[in-house]
């Protein structure tokens, strides 16, 4: 039996059934769809187009085209043209009476087309079919090429998914060894990272943004009592640990920070003790800009805050002690004053040698209890500073005149000026206090055997524009401090001096550190004593 003796179905399904599309084979597919539409309706060309930017290119033709196969032709005022546009079959029977919808090639009146529509709907080009003579197409016939018309157009989406899956290869291939070096870097950090969150006593947690915890430091169970694995079951037990006082702030700054949180709250322990937490969060972006992860660092600060408490009431306490060495300083140093003038009027008397040695020795123990009361009082009033700006080579180099008045000093000072202005915010005359009891303390450190040319005072100013300060610093080559003594020197009423209150260098840690500077000292047999003070640059 003749395929023009079959039933016309059983015909077009053998020749359907026939077509054959390997991955990467287009041209011959395309081929093979254009002649069994042409074979079957009898047409005298069938050709499958490409269509984009207002052009077409025939990739398949039941007849040779010879080089202009290769050729793009302009869809403008063309039949093909009005099928890309509507998206719609486009039936004709005689092109030359009917032209509104466009021209058909030269010699050819009768024209079919089906455009070629992706599984997205988007028309990438037609299946045409060409009769020399008039001629009307059928409904059946409409259809028919609607099934070649879709053979052909997911063939040629398929093609375009494999051209570009062949090049996502090549890229692929490229950069495997860079995402090999990648993943080797990503081992070494993701093991630093480990070693780091596995060891901190702060609790490193990443969550997503539905809560889902995805990772719990080991310090978790310390801080929370609780087991890691329960928590990365159970989202919910968070909320269920915060003290039921700060479950509902907590949880609206979770969801009004959108991830980025900086809060303090109390959690109850399994076994009921309560600590205080301090949980910083930040999102973690994709590239596209959504948050996908939340990652955080939770610290117990139970301790820290109840060691502030602490520190508060003793500065408190420290502040009523002032208060009170004041009263006391006001209510001694009113009977002295009584006492001293009786005893400078006894000086008068004439007296015998043995009773004058001990009225002056009374003088001294009173003038000295005097000065001791002086600087009580100094070191217990609050500091208030009157602060202005201060270039601090002009300052030092005026001090440092007034300093060279005192007896047997003015040849032992060396200054080393900045090389340029500096200034700083300070209290010009309590900052002149500290300057000259340095000096005066450095001066009395230089020994009578090395109080020569060679023993002098250096008193140095050093920028540092790195951390945008200054260091001013007063050495001296004198003996130096004792290493057991030297943490002890700066406190109130450690003295090593026969005559000295063991004040002065609290009273002038005190004005620097009023001032948020910073007072160092070292000391050592082979470099000698220098005292630095760190000021910030204003």
């Amino acid at each position: 039996m003749t395929a023009t003796s079959k039933h016309p179905q059983q015909t077009v399904l053998e020749v359907l059934s026939s077509l054959s599309y390997r991955t990467g084979e287009l041209s011959s597919y395309l081929q093979e769809v254009a002649q069994g539409l042409s074979e079957l309706m009898e047409l005298d060309w069938s050709v499958v187009t490409f269509c984009k930017d207002d052009s077409e290119r025939i990739l398949a033709s039941t007849i040779n085209l010879g080089e202009s196969a290769d050729e793009m032709y302009s869809l403008h005022g063309s039949l093909t043209g009005t099928v890309v546009k509507t998206g719609q079959p486009l039936v004709v029977e005689d092109a030359t009476t009917c032209t509104n919808y466009g021209n058909a090639p030269e010699g050819y009146r009768a024209y079919l087309g089906v455009p070629l529509r992706t599984p997205a709907g988007e028309v990438i080009g037609t299946i045409c079919s060409f009769q020399h003579q008039p001629r009307y197409f059928t409904e059946a016939e409409v259809q028919l090429a609607k099934l070649f018309a879709e053979r052909a157009a997911t063939a040629i989406d398929n093609y375009h998914l494999y051209q570009q899956q062949q090049q996502v290869n090549k890229q692929l291939e490229a950069e495997i060894k860079d995402r090999r070096q990648a993943q080797i870097a990503l081992q070494e950090s993701e093991e630093k990272f480990r070693q780091l969150a596995e060891n901190i006593e702060q609790v490193f947690w990443i969550r997503r943004p539905d809560g889902q915890i995805l990772y719990l430091s080991p310090a978790f169970e310390q801080v929370w009592g609780q087991s890691c694995q329960q928590w990365l079951h159970d989202c919910s037990l968070w909320a269920a640990s915060i003290h039921p006082d700060d479950r509902t702030r907590m949880l609206e700054a979770q969801r009004l920070g959108q991830g980025k949180v900086d809060e303090e709250y109390r959690i109850v322990r399994a076994d009921g003790s309560i600590r205080l937490i301090r949980d910083q969060s930040f999102p973690v972006r994709d590239d596209s800009g959504h948050v996908y992860r939340i990652a955080g660092i939770a610290e117990d600060i139970t301790e820290r805050r109840q060691a502030e408490q602490e520190m508060g009431k003793a500065i408190a306490a420290l502040a009523e002690v002032g208060e009170l060495a004041a009263m006391i300083v006001h209510e001694v140093r009113n009977p002295l004053t009584t006492v001293l003038m009786g005893l400078d009027a006894i000086k008068s008397i004439e007296l015998p040698e043995s009773v004058q040695e001990r009225l002056n020795l009374s003088l001294e123990e009173a003038d000295r209890i005097r000065n001791l009361l002086k600087e009580i009082l100094l070191y217990a009033k609050p500091q208030v500073l009157q602060l202005s700006e201060l270039e601090v080579n002009a300052f030092i180099g005026d001090t440092l005149e007034s300093i060279r008045m005192m007896p047997a000093i003015s040849r032992k000072i060396d200054f080393v000026p900045a090389p340029y202005p500096i200034r700083v915010l300070a209290d010009k005359d309590k900052l002149k206090q500290v300057f000259i009891n340095l000096v005066d303390n450095a001066c009395q450190a230089l020994s009578i055997e090395s109080a020569n040319a060679d023993a002098r005072i250096t008193w140095t100013v050093e920028p540092d524009l790195t951390t945008n300060s200054v260091y001013i610093r007063i050495h001296n080559g004198g003996n130096p401090i004792p290493p057991e003594t030297l943490p002890k020197i700066m406190k109130p009423f450690f003295t090593t001096k026969s005559c000295g209150t063991g004040l002065g260098l609290a009273i002038v840690k005190r004005i620097i550190d009023a001032h948020s500077g910073e007072l160092m000292i070292t000391s050592n047999a082979a470099e000698g004593t220098q005292v630095s003070i760190k000021f910030a640059i204003a």
